[in-house]
């Protein structure tokens, strides 16, 4: 055999060993389960144990978060809108509350499409970049408005969970 088909065998040889050895190893659980990420209710286990791990901010605590939104708007509960702000941080909530009153007084029915379009941490905040359509059904039984728009909430951690210290444009649900 010359040098260089010696050369191409070991090489074949080295992939083979290491494909077996990356099966091996990924069919021995002790191996990989330190490698898993914890899944949801792990981290809903752990946010109740009080670990850190479950402080981390992502795309599920932020879809829990507008999740309230949207189910306060169209389940016409102002206390369930309110819940995912943290009115002893934000600043100008007692505004933002009237706001809110004025806006269900005026609608007496909502349907609400967001969609997230991204999350990111920053500063020890949550911050997510969504878009927001609202049909809003006034209750003299006038036309259907509808507004949409791209909302960026920041949120900060509280003793349960997530929740909105800042949002822009503040006039959206107005």
């Amino acid at each position: 055999m010359t040098r260089r088909a010696l050369s191409l065998v070991l090489l074949m040889l080295l992939a083979f060993i290491s494909s077996v050895a990356a099966q091996q190893s990924a069919s021995d659980p002790q191996s990989t389960e330190s490698m898993k990420t914890p899944d949801r209710k792990q981290k809903q286990v752990d946010a109740a144990a009080g670990n850190s791990d479950a402080a981390v901010f992502d795309e599920c605590a932020a879809a829990e978060v507008l999740g309230a939104i949207k189910d306060g708007l169209e389940g016409h509960s102002q206390r369930r809108l309110l819940s995912a702000f943290d009115g002893d941080k934000m600043d100008g909530f007692l505004t933002f509350q009237d706001q809110i009153d004025a806006y269900f007084a005026r609608y007496e029915g909502f349907r609400v499409t967001l969609r997230i379009l991204q999350t990111s941490e920053e500063n020890n905040r949550g911050v997510i970049l969504a878009d927001f359509q609202v049909e809003s059904e006034p209750r003299d039984g006038g036309r259907i408005s509808r507004r949409e728009g791209q909302l960026r909430f920041e949120l900060e951690r509280g003793k349960n969970r997530w929740k909105i210290v800042d949002f822009n444009p503040r006039g959206f649900f107005s």
